[in-house]
């Protein structure tokens, strides 16, 4: 990690100390005044000049250091070798809210005050504090990419407390809303909600599942998950694990090669309908919602709640990382919970 090296020398002119200060490019600034008569008492005034973020003068603005930082070929990428999808969400933070908000700003003037206003003016736009926490972390990695760097004096984010917000998790579709919703939806879309409810499937790894996913062993069928399509290519899943998923003989024909169409008619069709649904936005429910009845119907309907994460992909914790290890024929007992809830939502029960 490199040091901070200290950007002023110091001289006597007549009685007095005096200072100058130099930028990263070599530039001798002005010199100024100690108003102190000894060196040592010199040095720290001058120490204290630094400490307080008033010594180094930079005129880099913040759009010229950040604008590159998080390309695929920095250093800072391939140091902290960033999957592509967090590349394009902290470019997309760079690009779309700090070089239109400060952009023009000297990277000097980026003050522990001006933090604080700025997130407050975030929050005045009406920015979530989720989605801002998430900002203004990738706005501190480039300033203290800056500090180190001896561009500016200090970090000013030191000190500064995180944003706080009552957590709120996602609500779980139930069963009758599942139902409804599949009766809404034009018939193109009924299939991609049966598949995303019955196998608690994220909208990225449907997107990335084709006919050829779908194997047998010993009369099972499943879904051999290993990939997902995210921000217009195919990556590994979110915990890089491969999982398999078994799947009813209802749900085998409805797996096929045109899933990479299902976001979009997501968003015309299946999300307005989610409005209509009580208490929507208080219960945070979306599309994402199918993926949380799955977990919550098939637990209430007993299927064994390790057997669920594993199918959903969550990590399991502690001891039961180290010793739980299920193969397909062991998560077979959720094929009838699927057909069960199949004929619910389809209306096919008496």
């Amino acid at each position: 990690m490199p040091k901070y090296r200290q950007s002023y020398t110091l001289f006597k002119r007549g009685k007095y100390y005096y200072y100058r200060t130099y930028t990263p490019d070599g530039v001798r600034t002005t010199a100024h005044t100690t108003g102190c008569t000894s060196l040592t008492a010199a040095r720290l005034y001058c120490d204290k000049l630094y400490k307080e973020g008033r010594i180094f003068v930079s005129s880099k603005t913040f759009s010229e250091y950040a604008k590159d930082f998080f390309n695929e070929n920095s250093v800072y990428v391939r140091d902290n070798a960033l999957s592509t999808s967090t590349i394009i969400a902290y470019n997309s933070a760079i690009k779309t809210t700090f070089i239109p908000l400060i952009g023009n700003r000297k990277l000097e003037d980026i003050t522990h005050t001006f933090l604080k206003s700025l997130r407050q003016a975030m929050l005045d736009a009406g920015m979530s504090p989720a989605t801002i926490r998430m900002r203004m972390k990738v706005l501190h990695i480039v300033v203290k990419s800056a500090y180190l760097d001896g561009i500016i004096a200090r970090d000013p984010f030191d000190f500064l407390r995180e944003l706080k917000e009552k957590s709120r998790s996602r609500d779980a579709l139930t069963i009758e809303e599942v139902k409804l919703l599949y009766n809404e939806v034009p018939d193109s879309i009924k299939p991609a909600i049966l598949i995303l409810a019955l196998t608690g499937m994220r909208m990225s790894e449907f997107s990335a599942v084709s006919a050829a996913d779908v194997l047998e062993d010993d009369g099972i069928r499943y879904i051999h998950l290993e990939r997902q399509y995210l921000y217009g290519k195919f990556q590994p899943l979110k915990n890089k694990k491969p999982r398999d998923i078994p799947i009813s003989a209802g749900l085998v024909p409805f797996i096929k090669d045109t899933n990479l169409k299902a976001k979009k008619l997501f968003t015309v069709h299946v999300n307005p309908v989610i409005k209509t649904f009580k208490d929507s936005s208080e219960r945070l429910l979306s599309a994402h919602s199918l993926r949380h009845f799955f977990i919550s119907s098939s637990k209430s309907y007993g299927v064994n709640h390790l057997k669920v994460e594993a199918i959903a992909g969550h990590s399991l914790k502690g001891i039961q990382e180290v010793y739980t290890s299920f193969h397909v024929q062991d998560l077979a007992e959720i094929i009838k919970w699927q057909e069960w809830a199949m004929d619910e939502i389809t209306g096919k029960t008496v």
